[in-house]
C-alpha cells in the first residue's frame, strides 16, 4: 500500500490546506524519495509529525499545536495511491481529542530530528519492527527522547547483527565493532569499540547514535514501507552524509523514503529524473505553504545533467539555494559567479554601492552560474514551482532579447542585462571577440560604471525583504 498524498490544515503554521505529493518507487535508484527542504520553521516537521500521528495510539492536538486561523481544528487526510483515504481531525471546534476515519491504517516508521536513548535501560518487549512500530505513541514534544528504542530495537538489531552492520558498513568503514552489555546494577548499555578505544552508551557521539536509528530504520524494511526521517544530516559528518545519500536511493527504489532535510547532499537531480519529488515548505503570510516541483520543470534538466563541459551545474553548491529563505541570482556562468565580486568590489572603492548591498548580492548567487543564457530559462522554473518570490536573472547585453519573453511568464521576477556583451573582455581566437564589462586588467570601463552600479543597486533594493 502506497501513500499518494497528505493534506495538512490547522496543524501548527498550516492554517490553509496545503497537499504534499508523495514519490512512488518504480525501480530505480531514488525513485521513491520525497525530500522536503525550505527555511528553518518553515513547517517541513510539522509534516513529519502529521505523518507520525497516523501511527501513534490515542492522538490529541493540545491547544498550542492548534492553528487558530484555521478555526482551532486539525485536519490531516492520507490518500493512498488506489484512491483509499483516511482521516484524522479533531472532534470539536477547540477541543484537542482526535477521530480517525477508519480505524486502522499504515504503520510507518518515523524518526523525529532529536534521536537519542538513554545511555542505560532494560529489556522491552516485542522488539520486532511491527511490534515496535504498533506500540508508539506520539510524543507531547519534540525533545522527548525515544524511550523504547534501545529497550526494543537494539536488542533485535544485535540478533540480525550482520545485516543490520551490512547496512551500517555503506555509511562508516569500517563498522565499529559494537555489543549489549549488562551493568552490575543490571541496566543494559551499548559497548563500542573502536579502534582499541571502548565507549559505553554515555561516550558514544552523538552521529553514531543517530546512525544507529537510521540503519535501524532501513535495515528489517520490507517494499512498500513508508519511512520518514527529519533531518536525517544531524550531527553527521559531510562524508556520512555523502554515503548516506545513496543509501537511502538504494531502498527508495521499492519504499517510500521522506526526508526532511537542510542538507544539499540529499537533494539529486538524478533521483528527481528517476521519479523522486521535492517539495520546498515555507511560510508566507497566510502560514505555511508546501511547492512542489513539476514534471514539466524537472524534465528540461536532463540535457543539464549530460553537460560533460560542465558538470557543477547542478552540483552542490547550486542545490544549495534550495534551502535559502528567499532571493536567488542566476547568472550565465561560472565566470559571471568570480567576476561579479570583482565587480562589486570595485563599485563599493568607488562610492556606487555600499558594502552592505555588495555582501548581499555575493550571498545569493545560484552555484556556479547556469552554464549559458539559454539554461536560465531552465532554471527559473525550478525556483518558481518551489515558491520563491524573489527571483533576479542576469544576462549579457548580447542576450538581452531573452527577457521579454521571461519577465511576461514570470512577472514577479526581475530579469536585466549588464551593458556589456560579457563579463570581461575576450580577444577574438577561436571564440567571437567580446567588449567586457571589465576591461583587458579587470577594471570596470568607465562607460559601464554608472549603468552597472544602477543595475546592482537596483537588483538590491528587488532583494530586500
Amino acid at each position: 500500500m502506497l501513500i499518494a498524498r497528505l493534506d495538512i490544515i490547522g496543524f501548527r503554521g498550516f492554517a490553509q490546506e496545503q497537499t504534499l505529493r508523495f514519490a512512488q518507487p518504480n525501480g530505480e535508484d531514488g525513485s521513491g524519495l520525497t525530500v522536503l527542504v525550505g527555511p528553518n520553521s518553515g513547517g517541513k516537521s510539522t509534516i513529519v509529525e502529521s505523518v507520525q500521528a497516523f501511527s501513534g495510539r490515542n492522538v490529541s492536538f493540545s491547544e498550542g499545536k492548534r492553528n487558530k486561523a484555521a478555526g482551532d481544528r486539525v485536519m490531516i487526510r492520507l490518500e493512498e495511491e488506489s484512491g483509499k483515504t483516511q482521516v484524522l481531525r479533531t472532534v470539536d471546534t477547540g477541543g484537542s481529542m482526535t477521530i480517525r476515519e477508519p480505524e486502522g491504517g499504515k504503520e510507518c516508521y518515523v524518526l523525529p530530528s532529536r534521536r537519542f536513548f538513554s545511555p542505560y535501560f532494560g529489556l522491552g518487549g516485542d522488539t520486532s519492527r511491527q511490534g515496535y512500530l504498533s506500540n508508539r505513541r506520539v510524543p507531547a514534544n519534540r525533545s522527548n527522547s525515544i524511550g523504547d528504542f534501545a529497550e526494543r530495537r537494539l536488542f533485535a538489531a544485535l540478533k540480525r547483527r550482520e545485516e543490520f552492520d551490512t547496512v551500517l558498513g555503506h555509511v562508516m568503514d569500517p563498522v565499529p565493532d559494537w555489543t549489549i552489555d549488562q551493568s552490575d546494577e543490571g541496566n543494559y548499555y551499548v559497548k563500542l569499540n573502536s579502534a582499541g578505544q571502548f565507549h559505553n552508551s554515555d561516550g558514544m557521539g552523538e552521529g553514531i547514535v543517530s546512525l544507529l536509528f537510521i540503519v535501524d530504520a532501513l535495515y528489517d524494511s520490507s517494499p512498500e514501507d513508508l519511512i520518514v526521517i527529519d533531518e536525517p544530516e544531524l550531527s553527521l559528518h559531510p562524508v556520512y552524509q555523502r554515503r548516506l545519500a545513496p543509501l537511502f536511493a538504494k531502498y527508495a527504489k521499492d519504499r517510500q523514503i521522506v526526508l526532511a532535510t537542510h542538507s544539499p547532499y540529499f537533494v539529486d537531480f538524478e533521483h528527481i529524473l528517476n521519479g523522486a519529488e521535492v517539495a520546498r515548505v515555507h511560510k508566507n503570510l497566510g502560514g505555511c505553504v508546501i511547492s512542489q516541483l513539476t514534471r514539466e520543470s524537472t524534465n528540461q534538466l536532463e540535457g543539464l545533467l549530460k553537460n560533460r563541459n560542465n558538470p557543477h551545474l547542478l552540483g552542490l553548491e547550486a542545490r544549495e539555494a534550495f534551502f535559502q529563505e528567499d532571493g536567488v541570482i542566476v547568472v550565465e556562468g561560472q565566470e559571471d559567479v568570480v567576476y561579479y565580486s570583482d565587480v562589486f568590489d570595485q563599485l563599493v572603492d568607488k562610492g556606487n554601492l555600499s558594502s552592505k548591498n555588495a555582501k548581499l548580492t555575493k550571498e545569493h548567487f545560484f552555484g556556479w552560474g547556469a552554464g549559458g543564457a539559454g539554461n536560465i530559462e531552465k532554471i527559473v522554473p525550478i525556483f518558481y514551482d518551489l515558491g520563491f518570490e524573489k527571483v533576479v536573472a542576469v544576462f549579457d547585453q548580447n542576450e538581452r532579447g531573452r527577457i521579454c519573453d521571461l519577465q511576461k511568464k514570470y512577472p514577479g521576477y526581475l530579469f536585466r542585462a549588464i551593458p556589456a556583451d560579457d563579463i570581461r573582455t575576450k580577444e577574438e581566437r577561436n571564440v567571437n571577440a567580446a567588449r567586457g564589462l571589465l576591461d583587458e586588467e579587470y577594471r570596470i570601463r568607465p562607460e559601464f560604471k554608472t549603468d552597472t552600479a544602477r543595475l546592482f543597486n537596483d537588483i538590491c533594493v528587488y532583494l530586500q525583504p
